[in-house]
């Protein structure tokens, strides 16, 4: 069960339009297009929502472009301790996560389209500004009380109480959190694959059964990706020795790539690649294609993931860090092993 709560302080202008759904929470400009804001709303009271079909409803360019958003979808099943999340952020616009293990504040900077991040166990949300001052964990318990909807607010309070069984808001009080360390990151494994490709050496068929489909994860290629949804074309990974394939399912690279507790649906890919000073690690990176974008996410590695962007400098992805990216990035694991972004199918 879940406290929602929102804020308006005296003097305070309402910044942002928050949009509480049974299975996500969203943020956006509340000077943002009517359309978008309805758009979302329609979507409050589904039961489940993938984060590509919440993503897919903001748009990145045109008259009704969305230049700052906050998207906050549940991943996986609960625990006892909180609840897994994905968290996907654009522009000036804030999130900070408490959790059992740690906390912290999570924005975008002038990463483009988007940038994406999975947390786990997380007990609290604060959804805002960038220019307000970290928020005391007290003040999760207060706000005004909401159940869900749209409302516009300078901030947004999201916490739970007991077991949550669900992102869906129940009014009740909220267990305080610790405050944001904004100097605390958290590593949170994703779930893995059981499809293997061996490289160099070419490709080991089989595939184990789907798994029961989890929020926040794109649709199984073939069908739809939510309602009324045509599917999206594909965008695909050159592999060091020449194998090409398509992202219709995400793909994980390592030394020894290996299987998590939760399965993911659809399936991805396992890709083994060759280490011979073991600067790859052992389950090393993820790449998956996220609505019209492809997000690369360093899996906790020891030596860390270099992204080469076209035409522009290097970046290093830290340990569980995110980046989306583009169609000709080079993405760098170590020991000679460079994965090529190629461009969508149809593209």
């Amino acid at each position: 069960m879940a406290r929602v709560g929102y804020l308006l302080a005296p003097g305070e202008e309402a910044e942002w339009t928050f949009v509480v759904g049974r299975a996500f929470l969203a943020a956006i400009p509340a000077n943002a297009p009517a359309e978008v804001a309805n758009a979302l709303g329609a979507l409050a009271g589904e039961a489940t929502v993938e984060a590509e079909v919440v993503v897919a409803l903001l748009p990145l360019g045109g008259e009704l472009e969305v230049e700052s958003f906050a998207v906050i979808v549940q991943r996986d099943a609960t625990d006892d301790d909180g609840v897994p999340v994905s968290v996907i952020v654009r522009g000036e616009i804030t999130v900070d996560v408490f959790s059992v293990g740690g906390s912290r504040r999570f924005s975008a900077g002038d990463i483009r389209p988007w940038l994406l991040s999975d947390f786990r166990s997380v007990t609290g949300l604060v959804i805002g500004s960038p220019g307000r001052a970290v928020l005391p964990a007290g003040l999760l318990d207060s706000g005004r009380p909401f159940p869900g909807g749209t409302v516009t607010a300078s901030r947004l309070f999201w916490s739970f109480v007991d077991r949550p069984e669900s992102m869906e808001a129940t009014i009740i009080r909220s267990p305080r959190p610790p405050a944001v360390d904004a100097d605390t990151v958290l590593r949170v494994p994703r779930v893995q694959a059981d499809t293997v490709i061996l490289t160099p050496g070419g490709l080991r068929a089989g595939r184990a059964a789907v798994a029961e489909t989890t929020l926040g994860r794109p649709a199984p290629s073939g069908s739809p990706a939510g309602p009324d949804l045509p599917a999206r074309p594909r965008y695909g990974l050159r592999l060091t020795d020449g194998t090409e394939l398509r992202l219709d399912t995400a793909c994980r690279l390592g030394r020894h790539p290996r299987h998590a507790r939760v399965a993911e649906s659809p399936v991805p890919r396992l890709i083994e690649v060759a280490s011979p000073t073991s600067a790859v690690s052992g389950t090393h990176l993820d790449i998956r294609q996220v609505g019209d974008s492809v997000v690369v996410t360093d899996l906790g590695s020891t030596n860390g993931t270099v992204v080469i962007l076209p035409r522009r400098r290097p970046q290093r992805l830290g340990s569980g860090q995110s980046q989306t990216v583009l169609a000709g990035t080079r993405v760098d694991i170590g020991d000679g092993n460079i994965i090529e972004i190629l461009p969508a199918s149809g593209a």
